[in-house]
């Protein structure tokens, strides 16, 4: 009796540990050194690391635990949001001077920002946009020409870069209000290859060689993009630019989760199972479409902006055709309409991609291969879209359950357990 009585006791305790905020704060940790040995270590321990946690992602989320995991963040934000800032401010100061691995980082981070804006298109409303590079082009353009032609501050190209990647969004929904499907699909490509011909001719924006020299982000007079030591430390010049888009991406994907739980995310999702069915609801289906089309535009733009900041450049080769089919695998194999995945596909292909420069003849081999496989073996991505958990998010218990402890008639409570 008294090793039973031992037996419930741990286990008591072992729930309410994994129900702890201790619990988010050593996921936080797993999470960290996870990052950090994946961008130091070479690329076979990197793709090893990698394939061993997509692997232990898939056979957890087998049992549902992707989702408990989830509830516990959610139930625990303020002390996630807090472990998580501070693990991120260290994260940096931990590459020291690591020049290569701390850009790799960078790029990881930007490319994040960029798919959590394809996502409101292509995850939540199911409109595949092949045009995601062509934004991401507009802002970095933006800044370059307002840096290198107008010899303007990099901040003020930025504003200009979200404010006309916003109206280009909304151009570009306009006529496809009435396409759907493969139709959709290729005029967004069509786009796409329209701007990068527009900007190889134009001359003002440097044509095939594009505009270098772009001037490098400051705050407050500190340069983002320099070497300092930091109490004998001597740390790589991307370190400053590397926190700027790690704060960038932690508000945008604490934004694109608002939406997502909002009526405005419920909305792109009615539209994407059936435009007839969310019209009939009392949705604007256009507005709607619009809106994906637009934030989602201004979400790359923005990490065009980040991008130009860091490369000093601004050309066409860089944001083609190719660009926008990379944002896409990466949407496609973190899972489509979740945050967190797509973030998580864009940070595995993001290091792979730079991971596997030195093999550049069968980097895209090697990168079709695991999109092949993943599409076969896991076609909704490694974290898939899950069901919203609106009374968790608001701290409320479901009216079923509150009737039912309102209840005093036994038959009642008979009726609403069994509807329970």
């Amino acid at each position: 009796m008294m090793k039973q009585k031992d037996g419930k006791v741990n286990t008591m305790k072992n729930k309410k540990f994994l129900d702890s905020p201790f619990a988010v704060i050593l996921c936080n940790l797993i999470l960290f050194f996870l990052v950090y040995f994946v961008v130091i270590s070479d690329y076979v321990v990197s793709l090893a690391i990698m394939a061993v946690v997509i692997l232990a992602i898939l056979l957890v989320n087998r049992y549902n635990l992707v989702n408990k995991i989830f509830d516990l963040y959610i139930r625990h934000k303020k002390t996630a949001l807090i472990s998580g800032l501070i693990l991120g401010i260290i994260y940096p100061f931990s590459l020291t001077d690591n020049v290569y691995v701390a850009h790799i980082a960078t790029l990881a981070v930007i490319y994040g920002i960029a798919c959590l804006g394809l996502n409101f298109q292509m995850g939540s409303t199911d409109m595949t946009n092949f045009a995601p590079a062509a934004f991401m082009g507009i802002g970095a353009y933006s800044v370059a020409i307002a840096s290198v032609n107008m010899g303007l501050s990099p901040w003020i190209g930025m504003l200009g870069g979200l404010v006309l990647s916003g109206v280009f969004g909304f151009l570009i929904g306009l006529p496809t209000l009435k396409t759907k499907g493969y139709y959709l699909s290729l005029v967004t490509m069509a786009i796409q290859l329209a701007f990068t011909e527009l900007v190889r001719i134009w001359p003002y924006v440097g044509g095939d060689d594009g505009l270098s020299g772009v001037q490098r982000y400051k705050l407050f007079g500190f340069e983002l993009y320099k070497r300092y030591t930091i109490f004998g430390i001597r740390m790589s010049p991307q370190i400053p630019y590397l926190l700027l888009c790690i704060a960038f991406l932690v508000l945008c994907t604490y934004i694109a989760m608002r939406v997502y739980f909002s009526r405005t995310g419920i909305a792109m999702n009615t539209v994407a199972q059936d435009e007839i069915a969310a019209d009939c609801l009392g949705i604007n289906v256009s507005r709607t479409k619009l809106f994906a089309f637009v934030i989602g535009g201004v979400y790359c733009g923005l990490a065009g902006t980040l991008f130009a900041g860091l490369e000093g450049y601004a050309g066409p080769a860089t944001y083609n055709f190719q660009k926008s089919l990379m944002l896409i695998c990466m949407v496609i194999l973190g899972g489509m309409d979740n945050s967190i995945g797509v973030v998580l596909g864009a940070f595995i292909l993001a290091i792979i991609t730079e991971k596997l420069r030195d093999f550049a003849d069968f980097q895209q081999l090697i990168y079709g291969a695991i999109l092949v496989v993943m599409l076969i073996v896991r076609p909704d991505g490694i974290i898939p879209w899950r069901v919203r958990n609106h009374d968790l998010i608001t701290k409320r218990k479901p009216k079923i359950i509150e009737k039912l402890g309102e209840s005093t008639d036994i038959a009642a409570k008979a009726e609403l357990k069994s509807e329970v």
